[in-house]
């Protein structure tokens, strides 16, 4: 059966482009002290490279050179982050009334479907959702340009982890992240350079995967996608909104905190940094 899910509050979803990335970026590294649980997603104009088919399930190998070979040949179309507390509330800011919670969608201007590497269905699906790809090649930021404004608004190294980073079926977007953090460089050549750099930047190995946590707690929501897994925990989800990086970190934030107030202590979770061994990779 599923939980009633309450209806979600007004969302201001604060679009981020050249124009507005150091304003909107200084305004997440003050509220990241109150909202601590950062949850990310990407886009990206879909899987091009695959592990080799031998009839078995890939190795964890075979998987992580899929991985880095999308990530360094697909530039990321959208980053979407949502900030929140232990309790999961997001912050809230007032342009109008009733007062609104916030989360941001990053419009990147890297991806030219002219020039990269990429799936058509996807960029076909990716427009049918909404997105402009020129008015994204004008407008928006480079990767490399969010990433530095990124470092430079996370805790020093000493105090990282006092952060907790999350997503939903994550791999991808912490490749991508890793990516922007580093400056647009090729991911590492294996899978535990890989995990060692994604603790290491992010910090504290406080890094969780909730797709991975509650396929482990619930056999039922095995291999369910994010709308699903988010329908039958009861968590709040906008109507008749395009479900792209900023509305999915929103989704996927309310999915963590669920998992969160049902009991499973972070202690629990001390192991499951590297969910990219246990399942995606």
């Amino acid at each position: 059966m599923h939980a009633a899910a309450a209806p979600a509050p007004p969302l201001w979803l604060r679009t981020m482009t050249a124009a507005n990335l150091d304003s909107e970026m200084g305004l997440i590294g003050e509220m990241m002290v109150q909202y601590p649980y950062v949850t990310i997603d990407v886009e990206f104009a879909g899987v091009v490279h695959h592990p080799p088919y031998t009839g078995s399930r890939p190795t964890p190998d075979e998987i992580y050179a899929a991985l880095k070979s999308n990530v360094d040949e697909v530039p990321a179309v959208q980053i979407g982050i949502t900030l929140s507390d232990a309790e999961g509330n997001l912050p809230t800011r007032s342009s109008s009334s009733p007062e609104q919670e916030i989360a941001w969608e990053v419009v990147f201007s890297d991806f030219d479907a002219g020039r990269d590497p990429h799936v058509v269905d996807s960029v076909e699906f990716l427009k049918n959702q909404g997105i402009d790809f020129d008015l994204a090649r004008q407008i928006g930021v480079t990767s490399t340009a969010f990433g530095e404004k990124l470092l430079a608004i996370l805790p020093p190294p000493s105090r990282r982890g006092e952060l907790t980073w999350s997503a939903f079926g994550g791999a991808y977007d912490m490749g991508y992240l890793l990516k922007m953090l580093t400056g647009g460089q090729p991911l590492p050549e294996t899978r535990q350079q890989f995990m060692q750099l994604v603790k290491s930047r992010l910090g504290g190995g406080r890094i969780f995967d909730s797709k991975y946590l509650v396929e482990h707690d619930r056999q039922d929501l095995r291999n369910a996608g994010l709308r699903h897994t988010a329908d039958v925990l009861g968590v709040r989800q906008q109507e008749g909104v395009k479900m792209l990086a900023g509305h999915k970190s929103v989704v996927a934030a309310a999915i963590f905190a669920t998992i969160r107030s049902q009991g499973v202590s972070p202690p629990a979770w001390s192991y499951r940094w590297n969910f990219i061994v246990h399942i995606y990779l």
